[in-house]
């Protein structure tokens, strides 16, 4: 799909509809373990939409958006250079209309469960923070659960508004 500049402005949208219902809701909630990770599964919904080239900079935009706003988690380009490449790889996999939602939403979890992995490595070799395995198993494990649970509700808000409303005209 190629990506118009009325798609460039509901990827914007959508991206910042998330960071802030993540970060006035989701974070406040108190769930146990790692809070859930709208912007993230946001930006695996629409590098599947988009695909590789333009989810890596939707990964990447997304990444600098979070660690620009406070609190900053990590050193400065550490969640967008994750970010990206959760983008790059949902980008190779395509919203077919044979997928399920379990398939995708399993799909979803994975790639949520290696950015907190992901994460812990890159910040151990660049030496910002040293994180006990058990506490990374128990952010993976929540965090994998969030994302499932959050595909269910996001993903399909993500494929109207980027792919149904557009293609029919309503917001192109």
């Amino acid at each position: 799909m190629r990506l118009s500049p009325a798609r460039v402005i509901v990827v914007v949208a959508l991206i910042l509809t998330a960071y802030l219902i993540q970060s006035a809701l989701l974070a406040r909630m108190g769930l146990p373990g790692a809070a859930p990770d709208l912007v993230l599964v946001t930006v695996i919904g629409l590098a599947m939409a988009v695909g590789p080239t333009a989810g890596t900079a939707i990964g990447f935009a997304s990444g600098v958006l979070i660690g620009l706003a406070p609190p900053g988690a990590g050193p400065l380009g550490q969640t967008a250079a994750v970010y990206a490449v959760i983008g790059f790889i949902s980008g190779h996999l395509t919203l077919a209309p044979g997928r399920t939602p379990r398939s995708v939403a399993v799909a979803v979890a994975g790639l949520c469960a290696a950015s907190v992995v992901s994460m812990a490595v890159l910040g151990l070799m660049l030496g910002s923070h040293v994180i006990s395995a058990p506490h990374v198993l128990w952010l993976t494990v929540t965090t994998a659960v969030y994302g499932f649970v959050l595909a269910y509700v996001a993903l399909p808000a993500v494929g109207y508004l980027l792919c149904g409303a557009v293609d029919q005209g309503a917001w192109a």
